[in-house]
């Protein structure tokens, strides 16, 4: 039996939330607690408030509309926050699940499993090195010996503001909510290793199923002996689809308790994705600013913008994939050769596999046909926006 434990990078970003006090130890007394959810929670209001307050206040008017992008991204990264704050135990019970730390018993597709959840983790690793590298870049390129302008980090003019002690004031509140949306934001990449691990139960639970009723079989000398062996073989057949539809049960459970659970933040990422694209691609099509660090800035906010909805839609298909293909897989099981008993129970479970897992918020599927809606929403926001 071999065991997939949870990768080293998801161990590392739950270090970094305890290091950090955004998550607090048992041991720690409650008033503590409280009190620094509190001041994560503060300190996170700041950001969407500010950009908001700059879109009215500013002359620029692409600075305006990014400052809208940026307030909408700041309060999807809120809802982050909170998850992160206020539902820990519910988020590490998801990580902890059985589900998630896969036990395999075939080294095949232990290596195979393996080799697919490192490919997504080196993904994700430079995922984490251009956050980490960009968002000091952008605090310490807006200092005032590096630029004269007097602006602040993410190239906000802040040319509204006459006050010093108002402009250091801001400096560091953005700055440190900077920080603090950049860290709260690894929270996303629990959600797509929680989502990629659910499509791989589906695709190892398929792989049992075509196995159901294949047994090496061996030379028997005596007729009676066969007739013994087919009726262990039908045995192990019947024993072996109950596990599975007991397995079957207990993922589908879990999902639903996933999607349910992480409802409000999905339901905020896909009616407010459109919108974020839209104003990233207009920021970077009508900017008129020269500087080459600014562009390049422009570019990741709008691969940013477009990834952040794209993975979650393309796990959520992925699951829906996976779960598809199970009827097709115990349709290649040993079946035929089995009781009428087991035949009636495989028709029974055909049925129901032929209705996929499909995780839906409110009426919205999560898959790429959602995707290409929201991009397609988001193009025709743009076109109406350029014109006016």
């Amino acid at each position: 039996m071999f065991t997939i434990q949870v990768e080293k990078t998801i161990q590392l970003i739950k270090q970094i939330f305890y290091l950090m006090g955004i998550w607090q130890r048992d041991e720690e007394s409650n008033y503590r607690k409280m009190g620094k959810k509190l001041f994560y929670s503060f300190l996170g209001t700041f950001y969407p408030i500010f950009f908001t307050a700059n879109a009215f206040l500013c002359d620029n008017l692409v600075e305006a509309v990014f400052s809208v992008q940026i307030s909408i991204t700041a309060t999807i990264g809120y809802v982050k926050i909170l998850y992160v704050l206020f539902e820990k135990h519910e988020i590490l019970a998801f990580l902890r699940d059985p589900i998630v730390v896969h036990s395999i018993e075939n080294r095949e597709e232990y290596e195979e499993t393996v080799k697919k959840i490192k490919k997504f983790m080196n993904f994700v690793r430079l995922y984490c090195l251009a956050i980490f590298a960009t968002a000091p870049v952008l605090i310490v390129i807006a200092l005032p010996i590096f630029s004269s302008d007097r602006g602040l980090p993410l190239f906000i003019s802040f040319s509204w503001n006459h006050s010093e002690i108002i402009y250091w004031f801001a400096y560091l509140f953005v700055s440190l909510s900077c920080f603090l949306y950049v860290i709260m934001n690894l929270m996303t990449i629990l959600i797509w290793y929680i989502m990629l691990n659910y499509s791989i139960e589906y695709e190892l639970l398929g792989n049992k199923l075509r196995k159901l009723g294949v047994i090496k079989k061996t030379v028997s000398k005596t007729t009676k002996k066969q007739k013994q062996f087919k009726l262990t073989q039908r045995s192990g057949f019947a024993e072996d689809l109950i596990v599975f539809v007991k397995a079957h049960r207990n993922l589908t459970e879990t999902i639903k308790r996933f999607r349910s659970f992480f409802s409000t933040l999905f339901l905020v990422q896909i009616t407010t994705s459109g919108i974020i694209i839209c104003t990233s691609v207009y920021s970077l099509a009508f900017s008129s600013n020269q500087n080459i660090v600014q562009i390049e800035f422009y570019v990741v906010v709008v691969l940013y913008a477009i990834f952040d909805i794209f993975l979650i839609m393309y796990l959520a298909n992925d699951i829906t994939v996976a779960s598809d293909r199970l009827s097709y897989c115990l349709f290649k099981s040993n079946w035929i050769e089995q009781t009428q008993l087991c035949k009636k129970y495989v028709v029974i479970m055909c049925e129901v596999l032929k209705q996929p897992q499909q995780l839906v918020v409110l009426m919205y599927p999560m898959n790429l046909e959602t995707f290409m809606t929201i991009v397609n929403g988001a193009y025709s926001m743009f076109n109406l926006l350029k014109s006016l």
